[in-house]
């Protein structure tokens, strides 16, 4: 299933860039508070690919199996403590709706935000 509508543009627009690198730099903060790395290359390969507005490494930036793969993948952390695993979901879900933002349309994605609080 691919994770774009035939056709659609996204957007790379300079303020969903700007929000794009905020949620990466809040999710990878949190990470680094609950002690892991997961996922940390490949978030910044996608705000990297964002941010030259390079619409083919963005799509195979994402679509990765340590961000949205099975298990293992970042979207799957568990961290064994409830305040951490609240701030990595909200973290987590802003970050699925900065790509969204920018023209994702995935069911894994909504299927993420849809579980998340």
């Amino acid at each position: 299933m691919s994770i774009f509508k035939k056709h659609k543009n996204l957007d790379f627009s300079d303020e969903n860039i700007e929000s794009l690198s905020e949620s990466v730099v809040d999710l990878k903060n949190i990470l680094s508070k609950i002690g892991t790395n997961i996922g940390s290359h490949e978030l910044n390969n996608v705000l990297a690919s964002a941010m030259k507005k390079d619409s083919k490494s963005f799509k195979k930036s994402i679509l990765t199996n340590e961000l949205f793969g099975g298990a293992g993948a970042l979207w799957e952390l568990y961290c064994g403590d409830d305040n951490l695993q609240n701030e990595f979901d909200k973290r987590l879900k802003n970050f699925c709706l900065e790509l969204k933002k920018i023209g994702i349309s995935n069911a894994r994605v909504n299927q993420i935000l849809n579980g998340l609080k």
